[in-house]
């Protein structure tokens, strides 16, 4: 019955927005509502995006992926979330005309992600790369986004003043957009309340900074705004950068006025585990600089409970993409088979020719077969390392201990770092011969995020710092 529900609420919405044209169909998406987006919102995008596919609406398409790419990420589940803005290079949705918009908010949610990853320098990159046509468009709706997000790493990188110059940048431009003169852009009511979230972080940076009368002065207007806009996002971060502030001035029923909020809002709309330890960090804290033992125990339970439940969710959501993604590379492996099949005969010929022309050519060619150039000859250093990259390209059991042989000193450099597994000294050694993500995903027969996420494991293992690039830091390991 729910099958068929679907299939008849599919119908009716493709023939209601095929009567629109793309830039109509971009502006539905745009009033989704993010915060409170979730399951539902997803099948509506996607009822859009197979709408967009049928016109050949390919900024729609991408701008679509993007969004649940961004629910997805607002909710943790970084594997789905990478696997949309995946979807908007593999189906070959960016080229010479795509809308400039498009092309940000791919750099911008892959910056995203790479954050949560917590491989910031690739996340910075992706913002470098669009940095300069971003002040070219002098959009300041992109220019108080790009601005916003700077912020956010070089405030976890501990450059304080940068984060600081860049979070003043971004509420200039964001108070640029919302007085929009001369109508110059769009005004929805996602974009309208993300620009109002300027003003909390930019209090929550001056209270990183010890300066509290800097701080009250956009706190307070945070908590005048988050009156007049009546928005969860703007809720929450409002009330936790408020809790804060009323905290460091040691009022307590204020902070935890505000923190009720925040754990409210977490536990019915933001579920990520980020949005939840925050709060729940806060509140523990809170207790412990009041004495009261029972709250301090009940919150350190509740943290427990965040990281074991967010645990297990994540575990059954990548379960299931997994399959996803081995269904689709089944049926491409099927495509791949046909296509040989079709071509297999008419290329057999060519060979059979050309293996004729060979062999009477050998046959009727000068006696004088000592004058005929000896190819060179690699030495044995460069056919060895050939031949280790070859049993990486397999995924040959072999590799590892023919990697040994070739670097006698890198498995016991870096056990003394850290005592790692087999597997975990075999994926360094991948990293170590400079292959990127994507090749080892394909060379292991694993999955980009897969490949990604025992990355952020080394990382963390390692110790390597978040300054520093991962393939730098093997590069070194034997100098």
């Amino acid at each position: 019955m729910m099958k068929k529900l679907t299939v008849l609420f599919f119908f009716i919405s493709s023939f209601f927005y095929s009567q629109h044209t793309e830039e109509e169909l971009k502006n539905v998406l745009f009033d989704i509502e993010f915060s409170t987006a979730g399951s539902k919102e997803i099948e509506k995008i996607d009822s859009l995006i197979k709408v967009c596919k049928k016109n050949s609406y390919n900024d729609c398409v991408a701008l679509g992926y993007l969004k649940i790419a961004n629910i997805y990420n607002r909710n943790s589940d970084m594997k789905r979330s990478f696997y949309y803005t995946d979807k908007v290079e593999k189906e070959n949705l960016i080229n010479s005309d795509t809308d400039f918009e498009v092309i940000f908010y791919l750099h911008l949610q892959r910056s995203l992600l790479y954050q949560k990853l917590g491989e910031r320098m690739t996340s910075l990159k992706q913002l470098d790369e669009i940095y300069d046509k971003v002040n070219e468009t002098d959009n300041a709706y992109f220019i108080y986004l790009i601005n916003w997000q700077y912020a956010g790493i070089y405030n976890e990188i501990n450059k304080k003043e940068l984060a600081l110059k860049h979070y003043k940048t971004a509420y200039k431009y964001s108070k640029i957009y919302r007085e929009n003169k001369n109508n110059l852009y769009r005004i929805d009511k996602n974009r309208l309340s993300n620009s109002y979230k300027t003003s909390p972080y930019l209090g929550g940076m001056y209270l990183e900074l010890n300066k509290p009368d800097s701080a009250r002065i956009y706190i307070e207007e945070a908590i005048q705004n988050g009156k007049k806009i009546n928005e969860i996002g703007i809720q929450y971060i409002t009330s936790y950068y408020a809790s804060r502030y009323f905290k460091s001035l040691n009022k307590i029923p204020e902070a935890q006025h505000h923190l009720w909020i925040c754990k409210n809002i977490a536990d019915n709309y933001y579920k990520s585990e980020n949005y939840q330890k925050s709060v729940a960090m806060e509140l523990k804290n809170l207790y412990e600089s009041t004495g009261q033992k029972d709250s301090i125990a009940y919150y350190a339970n509740w943290l427990l409970n965040i990281e074991s439940s967010n645990s297990r969710q994540k575990q059954t959501l990548n379960d299931a993409v997994d399959k996803q993604n081995e269904l689709e590379n089944s049926n491409r492996k099927k495509e791949t088979k046909k296509l040989f099949f079709i071509l297999s005969l008419s290329i057999a010929t060519c060979l059979l020719f050309i293996f004729l022309f060979l062999y009477y050519y050998r046959k009727h060619k000068s006696k004088n077969l000592d004058k005929i150039d000896i190819p060179h000859q690699p030495s044995v250093d460069e056919s060895a390392f050939k031949e280790l990259i070859q049993l990486a390209k397999e995924n040959n059991p072999e590799f590892l201990t023919r990697f040994n042989e070739y670097y006698p000193h890198f498995s016991e450099e870096l056990l003394k770092v850290f005592p790692l597994k087999i597997s975990e000294i075999r994926f360094c050694a991948y990293i170590y011969l400079n292959f990127s993500t994507k090749e080892i995903a394909e060379y292991t027969f694993t999955s980009v995020r897969t490949v990604q996420t025992k990355k952020y494991n080394l990382r963390k293992k390692l110790n390597i710092p978040g300054d520093m690039d991962i393939y730098v830091w093997f590069s070194k390991l034997l100098k």
